[in-house]
C-alpha cells in the first residue's frame, strides 16, 4: 500500500512539474571542436576535429515566446593538426553545464528559436595521438598517451568557461538546433601559449510531456 501510494505522489509530482511550464528530455549529437592558440610565433593551422554529445537538457517557459533552458552534457573535444607525413589528435572528455535565455517564434506547426548564455565546462580526462606516414601513406609510427588535466603540471586546466548562442527549429516534443560556444577561459597552463575552446554542434532533443 505504501509503494502504491508513494508511485502516486511521484506522478502527480511529475504532472505539477509539467503543468508549470517546465520540460525536460535527453539530448545527443555531435560536434566539430578546435582550440584556438595564440603564441608569439604565430597561428597554428588546424583542422576541426569530429566528436560527440550526450546528456539532458530542460527549458523553464516564462511566457509563451521566453524561456530558460540549461543542461548537462558530455562532450567529447579536442583539436586536431595534419602536417606533411604526420597528424596529432587530443582527445578531452568534458562535461559542459550552459545556462541560457531563449526567444521562440511560432510558425504554423513549428517554432523557431533563438538562445544566448553562460556555460561551465570541466574537463574529466585528456587523450594525445600522433601519427606518422611514410611516401606511401601507411602509418609508420603511432604512439598516445594520456593528457593530466588540472594541477601543478597539468599542461591542460580542467576548467573552462564561456558563451554559448543557439539557433533550431522544434515540433511538439522534439527539438533541433545549432549551437556556437566560444571559451572565454586560457585552457593551456602556459607563459607563451593561449587557449580557447571553440566548439560548433548540431543536436537533437526529446522533451517528455510537450505537446504543442
Amino acid at each position: 500500500m505504501k509503494s502504491i501510494l508513494t508511485l502516486i505522489i511521484l506522478v502527480l509530482g511529475f504532472e505539477v512539474i509539467l503543468a508549470q511550464g517546465l520540460h525536460f528530455g535527453p539530448q545527443v549529437g555531435f560536434a566539430s571542436t578546435t582550440l584556438i592558440e595564440k603564441n608569439p610565433a604565430g597561428s597554428i593551422d588546424k583542422s576541426l576535429k569530429m566528436g560527440y554529445q550526450l546528456g539532458a537538457t530542460a527549458e523553464f517557459e516564462i511566457m509563451s515566446f521566453l524561456y530558460v533552458g540549461g543542461s548537462v552534457t558530455f562532450f567529447n573535444k579536442g583539436d586536431k593538426i595534419k602536417g606533411d607525413g604526420f597528424k596529432t589528435k587530443t582527445n578531452f572528455g568534458c562535461l559542459d553545464i550552459p545556462i541560457n535565455i531563449g526567444y521562440k517564434m511560432p510558425l504554423g506547426n513549428i517554432s523557431v528559436f533563438g538562445s544566448i548564455g553562460p556555460y561551465t565546462s570541466v574537463t574529466i580526462f585528456g587523450k594525445s595521438e600522433y601519427i606518422m606516414y611514410d611516401n606511401n601513406g601507411d602509418i609508420e609510427y603511432e604512439h598516445s598517451h594520456d593528457i593530466e588535466i588540472g594541477g601543478e603540471f597539468g599542461y591542460y586546466k580542467r576548467f573552462d568557461t564561456g558563451i554559448t548562442v543557439s539557433a533550431g527549429v522544434e515540433f511538439k516534443q522534439y527539438q533541433i538546433k545549432v549551437n556556437y560556444a566560444r571559451g572565454f577561459t586560457d585552457f593551456t597552463n602556459s607563459e607563451f601559449v593561449k587557449s580557447y575552446n571553440s566548439i560548433i554542434n548540431i543536436s537533437g532533443a526529446y522533451f517528455f510531456g510537450r505537446n504543442y
